[in-house]
């Protein structure tokens, strides 16, 4: 729902808070009023107007005024919060997400981050003494990161804000599930976590109810709801039930009548009725190409996968926001946890054991490549994307579940996602069996970006030499780089911020899966491609 700055026990705190804030303009409608509670302490918040819009100013101050918290993202299940912090004698002012964070924190301490349902990023200042406590969401979908000098920490939404105010100095960003102190920095307890005990079959029923609910918590009170929508068989399930409670949301489509998604996208809107609104996209055309540099400064990213989303993703949220929304919900998630991709269709189907530890490393990549991806992509337009696949009962659900509710044998190929598909089978008027049946296709190779066809490729092979791609390779020796379309983005991105004062950058975003030894049986996959 925003972006904020906080700098703690900082030299001129005030005036590079306010720099801060000037760099992420785009993450909200408001800037609220800069808090300067004790010296070289400061706080201030660039705020997307969702929650309790007139009175949600930040940062948020605790009962007794212990506490002032700067938050970044939405608490899904704050009014049962609410509700017991109250029985508790806990008085609240606002109907504020962020203030039930605060009081929370104040009643329960760090233990408040195992009762979160929601995406966030926060920090929660002590008053008396200066302290504070940072932390963000389980699986990283609101990002945050920070700069220390000694005793002195700044915290910033987005890294190139940090990079253009303090001249020297490193990057860190804090790793999703974990909360950060001053003198500790460690995962905490959520409400995700694996199954103890046996795994379980699969029960649509069940699982239908489970994401139904998770759609409903996310659709914000009072506010008009949409959808980005590819065809796809996760982004037809939102969209499903996103209708259940709101029937007149419209989804956006990212490409024309020639895309590799349309005819899907088109079915279901013919079946059902559903206000499909097309955003035009051109794969390969020069206005296309010249966006690359928008979306790699946007994104502060140069890995491909996320470039190439981006693209359509930055499309998506223009339209969107052109047309007035402020929320909307994506399917993100679904081919971690239910096992979309190639190589988790492989592992799972071959040896359980190893499917699980993909999975998990896919997991935890989600906020350095989709999650990175869908939050600066919508958040530069001030749209605030939700995910219901990443809510806890989905999740927990997903984990859940025995390897073989997940991937089966279908067609001669291990083929994922069975749960996901097996939901169309209770609404057979309205969903269509040909998504069911769909293979996975990129959200980007979807809007009709094909890197291994010759358009897009032949791009990159014209901007960059065989000797320019060497020397590129030489020049960031330590980014690993693989491709000329990587060394292109990483040159843009290199064009924005100081890429060698950001260390993580260069632990790449990639599983262990070894692709070589299964490359004939990943050929056989349309959906697949390096």
């Amino acid at each position: 729902m925003c972006g904020f700055a906080v700098a703690i026990g900082w030299p001129e705190a005030e005036t590079t808070v306010a720099a801060l804030i000037a760099g992420i303009q785009h993450r909200g409608d408001i800037t609220d009023p800069l808090f300067t509670p004790l010296p070289n302490i400061a706080m201030c918040t660039r705020r997307l107007r969702i929650v309790d819009a007139e009175h949600g100013t930040q940062p948020q101050i605790s009962f007794y005024g212990r506490l002032a918290v700067s938050f970044n993202g939405e608490i899904y299940n704050h009014v049962a919060l609410r509700q017991e912090l109250e029985a508790l004698g806990i008085g609240f002012r606002t109907h504020s997400d962020t203030e039930v964070l605060a009081n929370a924190l104040q009643v329960w301490g760090f233990r408040a981050l195992e009762r979160l349902n929601g995406m966030y990023a926060f920090v929660a200042v002590d008053l008396a003494n200066g302290e504070f406590l940072a932390a963000r969401d389980p699986f990283g979908v609101k990002p945050l990161y920070v700069m220390q000098q000694g005793g002195a920490f700044l915290f910033c939404s987005e890294m190139k804000p940090l990079l253009d105010t303090v001249p020297v100095g490193d990057v860190m960003m804090l790793p999703p599930g974990y909360a950060l102190s001053r003198k500790n920095c460690a995962r905490y307890r959520s409400p995700v976590f694996p199954r103890l005990d046996a795994p379980v079959e699969n029960s649509p029923q069940a699982l239908d109810a489970i994401l139904r609910g998770a759609v409903e918590r996310r659709i914000p009170p009072g506010l008009p709801v949409a959808t980005w929508f590819s065809g796809g068989i996760d982004s037809t399930l939102v969209a499903h039930y996103t209708r259940q409670f709101r029937p007149e949301a419209p989804g956006y489509f990212v490409g024309g009548s020639n895309a590799p998604d349309y005819h899907y996208a088109e079915a279901y809107a013919e079946k059902t009725g559903y206000d499909l609104r097309i955003v035009p996209f051109e794969p390969e055309s020069d206005a296309t190409f010249a966006a690359i540099d928008d979306v790699v400064l946007a994104t502060e990213s140069f890995e491909p996968n996320l470039i190439r989303g981006a693209l359509g993703s930055m499309a998506a949220s223009i339209a969107m926001h052109r047309d007035g929304f402020r929320v909307g919900l994506c399917g993100e998630g679904a081919d971690e946890l239910f096992c979309g991709y190639a190589p988790l269709e492989i592992a799972f189907h071959d040896s359980p054991a190893d499917g699980v530890v993909f999975r998990d490393e896919c997991l935890s990549l989600m906020h350095r490549v989709s999650l990175q991806r869908v939050d600066r992509a919508s958040m530069r337009h001030s749209l605030e994307m939700r995910e219901p696949f990443l809510d806890p009962a989905v999740v927990n659900y997903a984990l859940g579940l025995v390897p073989t509710a997940l991937v089966r044998e279908v067609n001669g190929l291990p083929t994922g996602k069975m749960p996901l598909r097996e939901l169309y089978d209770l609404y057979p008027d309205e969903l269509p069996a040909m998504i069911r049946d769909r293979s996975k296709v990129a959200f980007g190779e979807g809007a009709g970006i094909a890197p291994g066809q010759d358009g897009w490729s032949r791009y990159f092979e014209v901007a960059v030499s065989d000797a320019d791609f060497a020397d590129g390779q030489r020049q960031f020796e330590s980014f690993r780089v693989q491709s000329k379309e990587e060394l292109y983005y990483l040159r843009k991105l290199s064009q924005f911020i100081d890429v060698n004062r950001v260390p993580y950058l260069k632990d790449r975003a990639w599983i262990s899966f070894p692709v070589k030894e299964h490359l004939e049986k990943l050929k056989a996959y349309a959906h697949f491609s390096l």
